[in-house]
C-alpha cells in the first residue's frame, strides 16, 4: 500500500493501471498516431513519455470553454484528434498514452483557485475556483509522479508564467506564483484519484458546482481575452 501526496491509498493491482478501457482506449489508431508524432522510435520509454507530454501540452491548445457532457468526448481516441481541449481530457489522454508506453497511470481531480484566467471567464463561471481540475499520475521507478500537460506554452507566456516541463522524477504541478511573484494556482480540495475516468461522478460534480453554466454552449478564447490582474 502506498500513500499519495494527498493521502490517497493505492491498493489495487498494477494491472488495473495499465488496462485499456472505454475511455483509456490507447490501442486506437488516433492515440498511437499521436504518440508516434511526438516521439522517436529509438528513444527509451521515459524519453518517449517526455516527448508525449510535450505533444499533449502544446499540440492541443488549452481552452476551458469546451467543457462538455458528451461521453464520447472523454475517450482518449477522440481527444487525440482535438485541436483544443481543457484540463480533464488533456490529462486523460496523457494518462492513456503513458499506459501505451508501459507506465501504469491514474487520473486525479482537485478543485483549484485558478489565476490563469481571463476577466470574462471568471465572469462566466462566477468564481475563480475551477472544480475537478484534472491531472495524471504516472508510476515511474516505484513512485507515483503527478503530471499536468494542460496549459500550452503559448498561453503560459501570454499570462506571464513559464510552461511546465516534465522530467519523470518529480511532481509536475502548477506553479504557485507567476514570473512576477503573484499567486498563480492554489489547490484547495482533493476529489480523488482513479484507475479509469469516473464519467458520471465528474459530470454530476461539475453540474452541481456550476448549475447556471454547465451544459450551456460556451464560446471564448483566452488568447483574445484580458487576463485577470
Amino acid at each position: 500500500m502506498k500513500l499519495s501526496k494527498f493521502g490517497m491509498k493505492t491498493m489495487k493491482p498494477l494491472d488495473s493501471y495499465l488496462t485499456s478501457t472505454y475511455f483509456f482506449d490507447y490501442n486506437s489508431s488516433s492515440v498511437q498516431k499521436f504518440i508516434e508524432g511526438c516521439t522517436n522510435p529509438q528513444d527509451s520509454p521515459l524519453e518517449k513519455l517526455k516527448g508525449f507530454y510535450l505533444g499533449v501540452r502544446d499540440q492541443i491548445r488549452y481552452n476551458p470553454y469546451v467543457v462538455t457532457d458528451s461521453k464520447e468526448s472523454y475517450r482518449a481516441s477522440e481527444i487525440a484528434e482535438s485541436k483544443q481541449n481543457y484540463c480533464i481530457p488533456k490529462s486523460l489522454l496523457f494518462a492513456a498514452g503513458a499506459r501505451a508506453l508501459g507506465f501504469p497511470s491514474k487520473i486525479g481531480f482537485a478543485d483549484v483557485v485558478n489565476h490563469l484566467a481571463s476577466e470574462r471567464l471568471i465572469q462566466v463561471l462566477g468564481t475563480t475556483t475551477f472544480a475537478f481540475h484534472g491531472y495524471a499520475e504516472i508510476l515511474i521507478d516505484g513512485n507515483w509522479i503527478k503530471a499536468t500537460p494542460v496549459f500550452d506554452k503559448d498561453l503560459c507566456r501570454k499570462f506571464g508564467v513559464e510552461p511546465l516541463d516534465f522530467d519523470g522524477t518529480k511532481d509536475n504541478v502548477f506553479h504557485s506564483f507567476d514570473g512576477k511573484g503573484k499567486k498563480f494556482m492554489e489547490y484547495v480540495h482533493q476529489r480523488g484519484v482513479f484507475d479509469d475516468f469516473p464519467f458520471e461522478f465528474v459530470i454530476q460534480g461539475l453540474k452541481d458546482f456550476y448549475p447556471d453554466v454547465f451544459g450551456k454552449r460556451l464560446q471564448g478564447d483566452l488568447r483574445k481575452e484580458k487576463p485577470v490582474v
